[in-house]
């Protein structure tokens, strides 16, 4: 089993990276290239070996599927999968969270950013994305506030992007991924400062 510290050994920079180029893939439909930035990422974002990146992001895009359609999406069923993933992870790490609540919160997310797409008043995003890490790293939400903030922002750029017609050479590209990269650091900075999850 992992030691909570390795949690927050992620790559900040690598991390922004593969999310910024998993919503260019997922928008633009190249599902080649989304399926590989997607096991990449999660790989990164929990630090896995690469068998069990491709186990998890199977486990994400199911959830993902469940939860796209509009408005006939299948939010119970996006939330299954997502305990599926994050038993899986607890079972890897050693600290206390409730697989039910992290679930629940993740898929939240996606919601809430769904019903404020492009919407620069987005603070119910940032509330939702502060839920979601509290609820899996088990630390009140304020302590991911700024996090939260950062991502919201590198997200509402990318969603920016898609409305001015995904430009390649658009300069919201670069600006999300810095964005992204900013929130990714100070998560890891309050998680190295804070220590990863309660005590068992």
């Amino acid at each position: 089993m992992k030691s909570k510290i390795d949690l927050a050994k992620f790559d900040p920079r690598r991390l922004a990276f593969y999310e910024k180029e998993n919503y260019v893939a997922y928008y633009r439909k190249r599902w080649l290239r989304l399926l590989f930035v997607s096991v990449a990422m999660v790989k990164e974002a929990y630090q896995l070996s690469w068998p069990q990146a491709v186990y998890a992001a199977y486990l994400v895009a199911r959830a993902e599927m469940a939860a796209a359609p509009f408005p006939n999406n299948d939010i119970p069923r996006a939330e299954a999968y997502m305990r599926r993933l994050f038993q899986f992870l607890k079972r890897l790490y050693a600290f206390q969270f409730n697989v039910a609540a992290a679930a629940h919160q993740e898929v939240n997310w996606w919601v809430v950013h769904r019903r404020l797409f492009a919407q620069e008043n987005n603070q119910a995003l940032i509330d939702a994305l502060a839920e979601a890490l509290s609820a899996f790293l088990g630390k009140p939400a304020q302590v991911f506030r700024d996090a939260a903030v950062l991502r919201a922002r590198g997200i509402l750029y990318s969603d920016q992007w898609v409305r001015s017609g995904m430009e390649a050479s658009s300069p919201l590209l670069p600006l999300e991924e810095e964005a992204l990269c900013s929130g990714y650091s100070r998560l890891r900075d309050t998680l190295l400062a804070d220590g990863v999850g309660p005590e068992i």
